[in-house]
């Protein structure tokens, strides 16, 4: 609340606040200039700048404003839909749908670079060839690319039929197609800059080169990432439609107007949580992801925002059902992936509630099957097979070979990260297992490493983790489909052959019946044989200052960056009243 003043301190108080607009507007001049500016953060480091090789969410917080890809998600529509960004038309499909052509834009440039040497480095146009040598370095395999999955046993053939359009040929119908086509895999990669910048390999590590709202201007590994304005952007505008709930939130009031309207994204690289978070709660970041140590502070009832962060004028948004997390394991390790009841055995040594309570502050729902909710052709009313028994996972230990845990090798428990969370995360597994004679050697990792470790099946036991590229069950299910083994996206390498015909049968499917049936035989087998022990669907809070506008928090709207506006006017008001001691009660 704001506190009542007589007329001397109002006096004082109006003129403190002067000095501290002049203040806050020669930092801002002295820092940025003019320029509008975004400050996020990483919690890790990005590892690659490479489309074909980047599929985790570091790297994908940062690379789809560089690339751009043949379609999009209309970012204020209430469902997911697709809408054509570098392609000139939605894909025209043949009656047999085995055959896709897709018109491209023309005019569209790259972003200038030294490696264009034939137009003395000025970006030259993308063609459809270009589209077509992006496809071709997906299977190439000295890449070893995590992508290779959406082209593998699914795509025949992709050619330019001219410099403006693609063809695709399919082996089979492939209804998640435009949805894979929004993903920066497909992104237009021009081969100069493969030619120029990329290791033996073949990898563009740290040089990418693309069409996208933004360069990349600055990237300390370690510290920070810094995209600027790409002055040279194709013509892209903001949304004209908007659902009338978005529409009273003010999400219409940039319609039409071209984008971005950001000059600048800063990324600092902030492993621990705290320090991001006292750098929002200082207005030095614009959107942060609530701590689970301070949730409290924030949230109230779960679902409400504390009146102290009301009343800062912060704003707050949930997400959930597209992003869950679990305990991998390894199927081709000597111990773990012929035993199907020591891994049943550490499934039903978990407990689960404890496991949401601490680490999500309650707000994390079980998982009971692979599909989040909300996703088509999903079983209601599942449970977890083994889910938390103590009993019943020594039982089952016993029947694995290791009464007590006598003759088990300790297991290695890899994490994501080497955070205080993730060293708590290692003692609550290690207590966990340890309550049935299992002994484990937690390891952290920088997230990097622990990639490496998935890209190339080096892990035993670990923290797995997916958010969902596109909302369907195909996109869930490919996780445990044996071709997509290290280094694709099935990090627990599990080949089961009924599971691989459910799956090739379930993924050229349209949702209905059919499909649903398929599923629920898919995800029967996943609770019987359990490559993975069940953990728990994400509910995403996040926080965003009053100044940023046009914001929303989904994690399948990658490129949702060049949407943002910072309003200056507003920042500079918060920013002055929040520094003047006399304004805010205590």
């Amino acid at each position: 609340m704001i506190q009542r003043k007589s007329s001397v301190v109002w006096a004082v108080f109006k003129a403190m606040v002067a000095i501290t607009l002049m203040l806050s507007g020669c930092t801002q001049k002295q820092d940025d200039g003019n320029l509008m500016v975004f400050h996020g953060s990483l919690r890790d480091e990005v590892k690659t700048w490479d489309p074909a090789t980047a599929y985790d969410s570091i790297s994908l917080t940062v690379m789809p404003m560089v690339y751009e890809t043949l379609y999009q998600y209309d970012y204020l529509a209430d469902t997911y839909k697709m809408v054509p960004l570098l392609a000139a038309d939605m894909p025209h499909v043949s009656a047999d749908r085995l055959t896709v052509k897709i018109p491209i834009k023309r005019g569209i440039r790259y972003q200038d670079d030294p490696c264009f040497k034939s137009t003395q480095g000025k970006g030259r146009e993308v063609k459809a060839a270009d589209f077509v040598y992006s496809f071709e370095r997906l299977v190439l395999p000295s890449l070893k690319s995590p992508g290779r999955w959406i082209v593998d046993g699914k795509v025949k053939e992709v050619k330019a039929l001219d410099d403006y359009t693609i063809q695709l040929k399919l082996n089979a119908p492939y209804p998640q197609l435009t949805n894979v086509l929004a993903m920066t895999f497909t992104s237009p990669v021009p081969k100069e800059a493969i030619d120029a910048y990329a290791d033996k390999e073949g990898n563009l590590t740290d040089h990418p080169v693309g069409t996208g709202p933004f360069v990349l201007k600055t990237w300390d590994r370690s510290r920070r990432v810094v995209l600027d304005k790409n002055p040279k952007f194709h013509t892209d505008a903001y949304p004209t439609y908007a659902t009338a709930e978005l529409q009273k939130k003010g999400f219409l009031a940039d319609a039409g107007k071209p984008l971005p309207f950001l000059d600048r994204l800063v990324f600092d690289v902030m492993k621990e949580q705290q320090p991001s978070w006292l750098n929002f709660m200082k207005s030095k970041q614009d959107v942060i992801s609530i701590p689970k140590d301070n949730f409290s502070q924030a949230i109230v009832n779960k679902v409400n925002l504390s009146p102290e962060f009301t009343a800062k004028g912060l704003r707050l948004s949930i997400e959930t059902g597209m992003v869950f997390y679990f305990v991998a394991f390894n199927m081709k390790d000597k111990v773990l992936g012929s035993n199907k009841y020591l891994r049943q055995a550490l499934s039903s040594a978990i407990n689960r509630d404890q496991w949401i309570e601490t680490f999500t502050n309650g707000t994390g729902q079980k998982m009971t099957t692979a599909l989040p909710p909300g996703l088509q052709d999903r079983a209601e009313d599942t449970q977890i097979k083994y889910d938390y028994n103590l009993a019943l996972a020594k039982e089952l230990l016993k029947k694995a070979g290791y009464r007590e845990g006598k003759g088990l090798p300790v297991l290695n428990f890899d994490l994501r990260g080497a955070s205080s969370v993730d060293r708590q995360y290692g003692e609550f597994f290690a207590q966990q297992w340890g309550a049935i004679g299992v002994k484990v050697n937690t390891i952290l990792n920088s997230f990097p490493a622990y990639l490496e470790k998935a890209r190339t099946g080096n892990l035993q036991v670990f923290l797995g983790g997916w958010a969902l590229d596109y909302p369907d069950a195909e996109n869930v299910y490919q996780l445990l489909y044996g071709p997509n083994g290290a280094p694709g996206p099935n990090e627990a390498n599990f080949n089961d052959p009924t599971m691989n015909q459910l799956y090739q049968q379930m993924a050229v499917l349209d949702a209905g019946p059919a499909r649903a049936a398929l599923i629920k035989k898919m995800d029967d087998l996943l609770q019987e044989e359990v490559p993975w022990a069940m953990g728990y669907y994400l509910a995403h809070y996040q926080l965003s200052q009053p100044w940023l506008l046009n914001y929303r928090s989904n994690e399948i709207l990658q490129n949702r960056f060049k949407y943002l506006r910072i309003n200056q006017d507003v920042k500079k008001r918060y920013l002055s009243l929040s520094n003047d001691s006399l304004f805010w009660a205590s």
